[in-house]
């Protein structure tokens, strides 16, 4: 079966689903919980059964990542909560697709650019202990990537009759 458009944008950008996996107490008085995820495609929660087992609950969740149990959960009961999120959302993709011309580059550069607005988000810091943490490198891939996408935008245009291509062209006549 061929693939959506929508699928091509995400193979392009990489945004695979990613399978999440854990477990949590309740404080006896949440019966919402906020995943540390959004893009929430598929989730399932669980409790302990007589100790040895667990038992899928009648748990609801939504896309932003909120999972909503039948009832209040114990204080220092367990859950374990197992779900499959994306970075972006099918609404978010099909607006990349818009904005970007209908072309999986112009769309896959969209969201490079996204992706780069959130590096406002990056962080280094250097602990005491020697042990360190550098997610600055991020940015200048992602610049890389957004600049190799826009030279394939530019050669697809040009090779398509864009006004690029009759400008170069006029030197002929």
């Amino acid at each position: 079966m061929p693939l959506t458009d929508l699928q091509k944008v995400r193979v392009k950008i990489a945004d695979k689903p990613i399978a999440e996996n854990l477990t949590r107490y309740g404080d006896g008085t949440a019966q919402v919980i906020q995943l540390a995820h959004e893009n929430v495609t598929t989730a399932s929660a669980y409790v302990p059964l007589n100790g040895t087992a667990w038992s899928a609950t009648g748990c609801t969740f939504d896309a932003s990542g909120t999972l909503s149990f039948s009832g209040v959960i114990s204080a220092n009961s367990a859950y374990y909560v197992h779900y499959i999120h994306t970075v972006f959302s099918d609404d978010e993709i099909s607006g990349f697709l818009i904005d970007g011309g209908g072309s999986i580059i112009g769309a896959a550069a969209e969201a490079v650019e996204a992706l780069m607005f959130d590096s406002l988000k990056r962080a280094r810091w250097m602990a005491s202990d020697g042990t360190s943490y550098d997610d600055t490198s991020a940015q200048s891939m992602l610049s890389r990537m957004y600049d190799a996408f826009q030279k394939q935008i530019e050669a697809e245009s040009t090779s398509a009759g864009s006004f690029g291509s009759w400008s170069i062209n006029q030197g002929d006549w």
